[in-house]
Protein backbone atom coordinates (compact mmCIF):
# COMPACT_ATOMS: atom_id res chain seq x y z
CA UNK A 1 0.00 0.00 0.00
CA UNK A 2 3.09 2.15 0.07
CA UNK A 3 2.28 3.27 -3.52
CA UNK A 4 -1.23 4.44 -2.60
CA UNK A 5 -0.04 7.20 -0.11
CA UNK A 6 -0.79 10.87 -0.72
CA UNK A 7 1.38 13.94 -1.42
CA UNK A 8 2.07 15.63 1.30
CA UNK A 9 1.16 19.26 2.41
CA UNK A 10 4.22 21.00 1.11
CA UNK A 11 4.26 19.15 -2.35
CA UNK A 12 0.26 19.95 -2.82
CA UNK A 13 0.44 23.59 -2.12
CA UNK A 14 4.16 24.38 -4.59
CA UNK A 15 1.63 22.30 -7.32
CA UNK A 16 -1.01 24.34 -6.70
CA UNK A 17 1.55 27.40 -6.70
CA UNK A 18 2.62 26.27 -9.68
CA UNK A 19 -0.05 26.46 -11.72
CA UNK A 20 -1.43 29.80 -10.46
CA UNK A 21 1.97 31.03 -11.46
CA UNK A 22 1.75 29.42 -14.74
CA UNK A 23 -2.07 30.59 -15.22
CA UNK A 24 -1.25 34.07 -14.28
CA UNK A 25 1.90 34.36 -16.48
CA UNK A 26 -0.12 33.08 -19.85
CA UNK A 27 -2.88 35.24 -19.35
CA UNK A 28 -0.51 38.55 -18.27
CA UNK A 29 1.54 37.36 -21.30
CA UNK A 30 -1.29 37.42 -23.59
CA UNK A 31 -1.89 41.09 -23.37
CA UNK A 32 1.38 41.85 -22.98
CA UNK A 33 2.06 41.19 -26.16
CA UNK A 34 -1.08 42.51 -27.58
CA UNK A 35 -1.42 46.12 -26.35
CA UNK A 36 2.46 46.04 -24.43
CA UNK A 37 3.10 46.52 -20.69
CA UNK A 38 1.16 48.93 -18.77
CA UNK A 39 -1.80 48.83 -16.60
CA UNK A 40 -4.44 47.36 -18.85
CA UNK A 41 -2.93 44.91 -20.29
CA UNK A 42 -1.87 43.43 -16.73
CA UNK A 43 -5.32 44.07 -15.08
CA UNK A 44 -7.25 42.10 -18.55
CA UNK A 45 -4.11 39.19 -18.05
CA UNK A 46 -4.70 38.47 -14.69
CA UNK A 47 -8.40 38.73 -15.29
CA UNK A 48 -7.81 36.04 -17.88
CA UNK A 49 -5.18 34.04 -16.51
CA UNK A 50 -7.98 33.68 -13.27
CA UNK A 51 -10.51 32.18 -16.43
CA UNK A 52 -7.60 29.83 -17.55
CA UNK A 53 -7.19 28.71 -13.55
CA UNK A 54 -10.89 28.12 -13.40
CA UNK A 55 -10.97 26.06 -16.39
CA UNK A 56 -8.14 24.18 -14.95
CA UNK A 57 -9.27 23.58 -11.70
CA UNK A 58 -12.20 22.18 -12.83
CA UNK A 59 -10.35 19.85 -15.72
CA UNK A 60 -8.46 18.63 -12.50
CA UNK A 61 -11.75 17.72 -10.47
CA UNK A 62 -12.62 15.83 -13.67
CA UNK A 63 -9.43 14.08 -13.79
CA UNK A 64 -9.48 13.44 -9.85
CA UNK A 65 -12.54 11.84 -10.13
CA UNK A 66 -11.54 9.25 -12.81
CA UNK A 67 -8.05 8.60 -10.85
CA UNK A 68 -9.90 8.36 -7.20
CA UNK A 69 -12.58 5.35 -8.93
CA UNK A 70 -9.41 3.81 -10.39
CA UNK A 71 -7.58 3.93 -7.21
CA UNK A 72 -10.58 2.97 -5.18
CA UNK A 73 -10.63 0.03 -7.28
CA UNK A 74 -7.18 -0.87 -7.18
CA UNK A 75 -7.11 -0.52 -3.51
CA UNK A 76 -10.68 -2.65 -3.04
CA UNK A 77 -8.75 -5.64 -5.11
CA UNK A 78 -5.60 -5.82 -2.93
CA UNK A 79 -8.19 -5.66 0.05
CA UNK A 80 -9.90 -8.87 -1.24
CA UNK A 81 -6.59 -10.85 -2.19
CA UNK A 82 -5.34 -10.19 1.15
CA UNK A 83 -8.88 -11.34 2.01
CA UNK A 84 -8.55 -14.12 -0.45
CA UNK A 85 -4.94 -15.79 1.29
CA UNK A 86 -6.99 -16.63 4.80
CA UNK A 87 -9.96 -18.04 3.14
CA UNK A 88 -10.15 -21.77 2.88
CA UNK A 89 -9.43 -23.45 -0.54
CA UNK A 90 -13.15 -23.67 -1.43
CA UNK A 91 -13.93 -20.35 -0.42
CA UNK A 92 -11.05 -19.24 -2.22
CA UNK A 93 -11.99 -20.68 -5.42
CA UNK A 94 -15.70 -19.79 -5.54
CA UNK A 95 -14.81 -16.29 -5.10
CA UNK A 96 -12.29 -16.07 -7.49
CA UNK A 97 -15.33 -18.06 -9.88
CA UNK A 98 -17.24 -15.17 -8.95
CA UNK A 99 -15.04 -12.53 -9.82
CA UNK A 100 -14.14 -14.07 -13.45
CA UNK A 101 -18.06 -14.58 -14.17
CA UNK A 102 -18.47 -10.52 -13.95
CA UNK A 103 -16.15 -10.42 -17.38
CA UNK A 104 -16.01 -13.52 -19.01
CA UNK A 105 -18.53 -16.54 -20.00
CA UNK A 106 -17.05 -18.71 -17.65
CA UNK A 107 -18.88 -22.13 -15.83
CA UNK A 108 -17.27 -23.99 -13.08
CA UNK A 109 -18.75 -27.21 -11.52
CA UNK A 110 -17.66 -29.80 -9.08
CA UNK A 111 -13.84 -30.59 -9.07
CA UNK A 112 -13.13 -27.14 -10.88
CA UNK A 113 -14.64 -28.24 -14.14
CA UNK A 114 -16.30 -26.17 -16.28
CA UNK A 115 -17.27 -24.40 -20.08
CA UNK A 116 -15.65 -21.77 -21.18
CA UNK A 117 -16.48 -19.68 -24.40
CA UNK A 118 -17.51 -23.10 -25.39
CA UNK A 119 -14.75 -25.09 -24.53
CA UNK A 120 -14.43 -27.22 -21.19
CA UNK A 121 -11.60 -26.17 -18.75
CA UNK A 122 -10.40 -26.97 -15.48
CA UNK A 123 -9.76 -24.24 -13.30
CA UNK A 124 -6.70 -23.75 -11.08
CA UNK A 125 -5.97 -21.15 -7.61
CA UNK A 126 -2.91 -20.76 -5.90
CA UNK A 127 -3.32 -18.75 -3.61
CA UNK A 128 0.09 -17.66 -1.97
CA UNK A 129 1.63 -14.75 -0.63
CA UNK A 130 3.30 -12.57 -3.28
CA UNK A 131 6.73 -12.75 -1.55
CA UNK A 132 6.67 -16.73 -2.92
CA UNK A 133 6.78 -18.63 -6.23
CA UNK A 134 4.77 -21.03 -7.75
CA UNK A 135 6.99 -23.69 -8.35
CA UNK A 136 7.28 -25.49 -11.63
CA UNK A 137 5.95 -28.58 -9.60
CA UNK A 138 2.42 -27.07 -9.16
CA UNK A 139 2.36 -26.06 -12.50
CA UNK A 140 2.92 -29.56 -14.23
CA UNK A 141 0.54 -31.05 -11.34
CA UNK A 142 -2.29 -28.87 -12.88
CA UNK A 143 -1.04 -29.89 -16.38
CA UNK A 144 -1.48 -33.44 -15.21
CA UNK A 145 -5.14 -33.17 -13.64
CA UNK A 146 -5.78 -31.17 -17.12
CA UNK A 147 -4.91 -34.05 -19.38
CA UNK A 148 -6.72 -36.94 -17.21
CA UNK A 149 -9.46 -34.70 -17.15
CA UNK A 150 -9.31 -34.28 -20.79
CA UNK A 151 -9.97 -30.54 -21.05
CA UNK A 152 -9.62 -27.97 -23.76
CA UNK A 153 -8.23 -25.56 -21.81
CA UNK A 154 -6.48 -24.49 -18.47
CA UNK A 155 -7.12 -21.44 -16.71
CA UNK A 156 -4.53 -20.71 -14.10
CA UNK A 157 -5.10 -18.07 -11.32
CA UNK A 158 -2.35 -17.18 -8.97
CA UNK A 159 -1.95 -14.50 -6.63
CA UNK A 160 1.66 -15.04 -6.31
CA UNK A 161 4.37 -14.67 -9.56
CA UNK A 162 5.51 -17.77 -11.42
CA UNK A 163 9.12 -19.17 -11.23
CA UNK A 164 11.45 -19.12 -14.27
CA UNK A 165 11.01 -22.81 -15.05
CA UNK A 166 7.28 -22.65 -14.05
CA UNK A 167 6.62 -19.74 -16.83
CA UNK A 168 8.26 -21.83 -19.12
CA UNK A 169 5.66 -24.69 -18.92
CA UNK A 170 3.52 -22.91 -18.91
CA UNK A 171 4.19 -20.82 -22.30
CA UNK A 172 4.69 -24.97 -24.02
CA UNK A 173 1.69 -26.45 -21.85
CA UNK A 174 -0.95 -28.81 -23.63
CA UNK A 175 -3.74 -27.97 -23.31
CA UNK A 176 -3.22 -24.32 -23.83
CA UNK A 177 -3.09 -22.49 -20.32
CA UNK A 178 -4.49 -19.20 -19.74
CA UNK A 179 -2.61 -17.65 -17.02
CA UNK A 180 -4.86 -14.72 -14.47
CA UNK A 181 -1.80 -13.17 -12.36
CA UNK A 182 -2.24 -11.14 -9.53
CA UNK A 183 -2.46 -7.81 -11.34
CA UNK A 184 -5.37 -9.10 -13.56
CA UNK A 185 -6.79 -10.54 -10.18
CA UNK A 186 -6.68 -7.34 -8.68
CA UNK A 187 -8.30 -5.53 -11.59
CA UNK A 188 -11.32 -7.86 -11.58
CA UNK A 189 -11.74 -8.17 -7.74
CA UNK A 190 -11.47 -4.19 -7.33
CA UNK A 191 -14.13 -4.09 -10.49
CA UNK A 192 -16.96 -6.08 -8.58
CA UNK A 193 -15.70 -4.86 -4.62
CA UNK A 194 -14.29 -1.34 -4.78
CA UNK A 195 -13.12 0.15 -1.69
CA UNK A 196 -15.22 1.83 0.69
CA UNK A 197 -14.55 5.03 2.41
CA UNK A 198 -14.68 2.26 5.83
CA UNK A 199 -11.86 0.84 3.99
CA UNK A 200 -9.96 4.19 3.44
CA UNK A 201 -10.66 4.52 7.14
CA UNK A 202 -9.03 1.23 8.02
CA UNK A 203 -5.90 1.46 5.62
CA UNK A 204 -5.34 5.09 7.28
CA UNK A 205 -5.46 4.08 10.70
CA UNK A 206 -2.80 1.22 9.23
CA UNK A 207 -0.55 3.89 7.84
CA UNK A 208 2.86 3.90 9.85
CA UNK A 209 4.48 6.90 11.39
CA UNK A 210 7.22 8.57 10.18
CA UNK A 211 10.04 8.60 12.54
CA UNK A 212 13.22 7.96 11.39
CA UNK A 213 15.56 10.25 9.24
CA UNK A 214 15.47 7.04 7.31
CA UNK A 215 12.22 6.66 5.83
CA UNK A 216 11.67 10.65 5.50
CA UNK A 217 15.01 10.23 3.04
CA UNK A 218 13.50 7.15 1.61
CA UNK A 219 9.59 9.48 0.77
CA UNK A 220 12.18 12.19 -0.52
CA UNK A 221 13.89 10.06 -2.46
CA UNK A 222 10.71 8.46 -3.95
CA UNK A 223 11.24 7.17 -7.76
CA UNK A 224 7.61 8.90 -8.08
CA UNK A 225 9.12 12.61 -7.02
CA UNK A 226 11.91 12.44 -9.95
CA UNK A 227 9.73 13.61 -12.40
CA UNK A 228 8.47 16.90 -10.90
CA UNK A 229 11.69 17.60 -8.98
CA UNK A 230 13.36 17.70 -12.65
CA UNK A 231 10.73 20.14 -14.15
CA UNK A 232 10.88 22.03 -11.16
CA UNK A 233 14.58 22.55 -11.81
CA UNK A 234 13.95 23.42 -15.38
CA UNK A 235 11.32 25.78 -14.85
CA UNK A 236 13.31 27.64 -11.80
CA UNK A 237 16.54 27.56 -14.24
CA UNK A 238 14.48 29.08 -17.47
CA UNK A 239 13.21 31.91 -14.95
CA UNK A 240 17.24 32.60 -14.49
CA UNK A 241 17.68 32.55 -17.96
CA UNK A 242 14.74 34.75 -18.56
CA UNK A 243 14.96 37.34 -15.57
CA UNK A 244 19.03 37.01 -14.90
CA UNK A 245 18.00 37.02 -11.07
CA UNK A 246 20.69 35.42 -8.86
CA UNK A 247 18.39 33.94 -6.28
CA UNK A 248 16.82 31.42 -9.14
CA UNK A 249 20.02 29.14 -9.65
CA UNK A 250 19.86 27.91 -6.11
CA UNK A 251 16.30 25.94 -5.45
CA UNK A 252 17.05 24.94 -9.74
CA UNK A 253 20.14 22.81 -8.50
CA UNK A 254 18.63 22.20 -4.96
CA UNK A 255 16.01 20.51 -7.78
CA UNK A 256 17.92 18.93 -9.75
CA UNK A 257 20.12 17.55 -6.98
CA UNK A 258 16.71 16.10 -5.57
CA UNK A 259 16.34 14.55 -9.26
CA UNK A 260 19.71 12.86 -9.34
CA UNK A 261 19.66 11.40 -5.88
CA UNK A 262 16.05 9.80 -6.35
CA UNK A 263 17.46 8.48 -9.46
CA UNK A 264 20.62 6.75 -7.26
CA UNK A 265 18.36 5.63 -4.89
CA UNK A 266 16.19 4.25 -7.23
CA UNK A 267 19.24 2.49 -9.13
CA UNK A 268 20.77 1.05 -5.75
CA UNK A 269 17.84 0.12 -4.29
CA UNK A 270 17.35 -1.62 -7.88
CA UNK A 271 20.23 -3.07 -7.47
CA UNK A 272 20.00 -4.74 -3.72
CA UNK A 273 16.65 -6.25 -4.55
CA UNK A 274 18.45 -8.39 -7.37
CA UNK A 275 21.21 -9.15 -5.23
Amino acid sequence: MESYRPKTALASAADHLLRVLLAWAAGVGWFVALWGLCLPALTAGTALGGLFWLCARLLGKKQVQKKEAALRQTLGGELALEKLLLASPDEAAFQCVQWLQARTRLQIESGGLGMWDGETVLLRLFAQHPGTEISSQQVSETIRKARQAQVQRILLCTTAPLSSAACRLAETAEPSLRLVGREELIQLAGACCPATDEDLCRLKQRKPKRRSAREWLKIILHPSRAKRYFWYGVGLAALTLATGQRFYPIPAAVCLLLFAGCKIYAARHRTESWS
